[in-house]
């Protein structure tokens, strides 16, 4: 049990879950890195290909949903590691009957791999922001680099499996059985969240001062409120906080999918000129989240949520004022910077109260990833209107929300300027 536990450093348990956020990052770009290949091999025309793509989406809704129960009962260590393992079942196997001709049991594997992913997913941001209270630290949005990390480095991966040929489900089998392997070494610095265990029955943590007390059960509740009474859906903050999260998830999924082909029609970008657009747009949304705890210690999140709305709406807009191909790139950078901070920044706001963590965490994860349901397919209805440049335009409105909004998000105890200057 909990009691018997060694004590936990918070620098181990938060370099656990990067590690997790890592290898969960690696194995999903390798998914994405062989798409065109599955395409190729089926035959498929893009509305196929959209079509798996929102089997998969649909699985991973599913999951976000359920997450909070799934979590609460399992516990995020747990959950972790059975998301691992089913990630790593059904995305091998619904690789596997696509390429071999089996498209409908093949997306119903990616769906299920959809459902695996989305569960694992809120279980490690729950994780990872009980690490930064025990840690007193931002770390979350370090956290989320490390899934960009993940992610950028399975495109080269991928890439490698293409050059050379390897068989889709062959490369996929590999790359997920890393996965857990992974993950196996990052969960043992994870501490053991067990389902059951007494509320005041406390699990330690030790801290450079001294060993803390955190509860077994993250979801149980010491208040008057029991955890199984609140409704996150009711909480106007936590709704607020959710579409703070999906306005700026938004604005980042929309310059993963549309920012090289927008370049290469309305700027005249080669198709390698647009791609490195969208690798500076990378590269610079990794860096502002490698920095993001300095940035957040030192501003907080309200500033900083503001900061990236500004900087990310005045990004889309000089873009489609501007006409030179040095202002595209210096555009996509300031692009990366705004889009970089929202979600991991709607997490850790979410987290707040750890009595209800789980839930408020799969809550603003559950609206975020609307962005990704609707988002491209919005976008892309405008930019078949309108073009893809001036499609962009109506992100703008989001980014003011962002603005107005931000103050949802303000960390527990944090004053407001007027209070500290009063």
């Amino acid at each position: 049990m909990a009691a018997k536990d060694s004590p936990i450093s918070p620098s181990r348990w938060t370099f656990g879950v990067l590690v997790v956020f890592t290898m969960f990052g690696f194995g999903f770009g390798n998914w994405l890195a062989r798409i065109p290949a599955v395409r190729d091999r089926l035959g498929a025309s893009t509305f196929e290909m959209s079509v798996i793509g929102l089997t998969l989406a649909a699985g991973s809704l599913i999951g976000l949903v359920l997450a909070g129960r799934t979590v609460t009962w399992l516990g995020p260590r747990r959950a972790i590691f059975y998301g691992a393992l089913g990630q790593a079942l059904f995305m091998p196997l619904g690789a596997t009957l696509l390429w071999f001709g089996m498209p409908i049991p093949g997306m119903l594997a990616l769906a299920c791999y959809g459902f695996f992913f989305s569960t694992s997913d809120v279980a490690m941001n729950v994780s990872g922001a009980a690490a930064e209270r025990a840690l007193g630290k931002s770390r979350m949005p370090i956290l989320h680099g490390g899934y960009s990390f993940g992610g950028v480095s399975a495109m080269g991966v991928g890439a490698l499996a293409e050059m050379f040929k390897v068989p889709v489900p062959v490369h996929l089998s590999i790359v997920f059985a890393l996965v857990v392997v992974g993950i196996l070494f990052a969960i043992r610095r994870i501490p053991r969240v067990e389902p059951g265990v007494s509320p005041a029955e406390p699990l330690p943590v030790s801290t450079s001062t001294g060993p803390i007390q955190l509860l077994a059960n993250p979801a149980a509740e010491t208040s008057p409120e029991r955890p199984s009474s609140y409704n996150p859906w009711r909480d106007p903050r936590i709704i607020v906080i959710g579409f703070v999260a999906m306005s700026l998830s938004l604005t980042e999924g929309t310059a993963t999918d549309w920012l090289p082909l927008a370049l290469a029609d309305h700027r005249g970008f080669t198709n390698s000129a647009a791609a490195l657009a969208l690798g500076v747009f990378f590269v610079a949304m990794l860096s502002t989240r490698a920095a993001g705890s300095l940035l957040l210690e030192r501003f907080g999140r309200v500033a900083i949520l503001r900061a990236s709305a500004i900087t990310a709406g005045t990004s889309i807009v000089l873009l489609n004022v501007l006409p030179f191909s040095w202002a595209a790139y210096v555009c996509a950078g300031l692009w990366g910077v705004g889009s970089a901070l929202g979600f991991p920044i709607g997490i850790s706001a979410a987290a707040d109260d750890p009595e209800k963590a789980v839930r408020g965490v799969a809550t603003v994860s559950a609206i975020a990833y609307a962005a990704f349901l609707v988002g491209p397919m919005a976008i892309g209805l405008l930019g078949e209107h309108l073009g893809l440049l001036n499609a962009f335009l109506p992100l703008v409105a989001f980014l003011i929300f962002v603005i107005f909004a931000a103050g949802a998000a303000r960390e527990p105890g944090r004053q407001t300027p007027s209070k500290t200057t009063g």
